[in-house]
């Protein structure tokens, strides 16, 4: 014996307002964007990524060159940020920077607040804001894009 539920009533439109699109849903209706395991996953892979370029610059000697350095992990904070969720990134700086000091400008794992230790601070930060900045372009504009065309794609 299959009971069968009665359907709901249709509702039917206004004249003047039949042929028109139904309004689309507001914002706070919309699905949660999607987010990946790299998103929820960035603090441990810039703690990896940190601890592979750190021990890559004490075995090709790159210590000794502290600008190189720099430069080798401005790339890695920006790469990891731009992977990260925005409320991450700060975490990724800190870090980045927490390699950077502790291990290849004052070797022993000691940091430091000197000039050059907080100009190096300030070198990852803009790169992690750059990052974050890139991503979150790309983020709005793949959104718009799928707003405008809905389900044509």
């Amino acid at each position: 014996m299959a009971t069968t539920l009665p359907r709901p009533a249709q509702v039917s439109r206004p004249p003047a307002l039949r042929g028109v699109a139904a309004p689309a849903a507001h914002a706070w209706h919309r699905a949660p964007p999607a987010r990946s395991l790299t998103q929820d996953l960035a603090l441990p892979i810039a703690a990896a990524g940190a601890a592979l370029l750190v021990t890559a610059l004490v075995v090709t000697g790159g210590r000794a060159h502290p600008l190189f350095a720099l430069a080798a992990f401005t790339l890695l904070t920006a790469w990891v940020s731009a992977l990260a969720r925005p409320v991450q990134v700060p975490g990724v700086i800190l870090v980045g920077w927490l390699f950077l000091d502790g291990f290849v400008v004052h070797r022993m794992s000691d940091l430091g607040l000197r000039q050059d230790d907080l100009r190096a601070l300030f070198v990852l930060a803009l790169a992690g804001a750059a990052g974050a900045g890139c991503a979150a372009v790309v983020r709005a504009v793949t959104y718009r894009r799928s707003a405008v065309h809905g389900a044509d794609d």
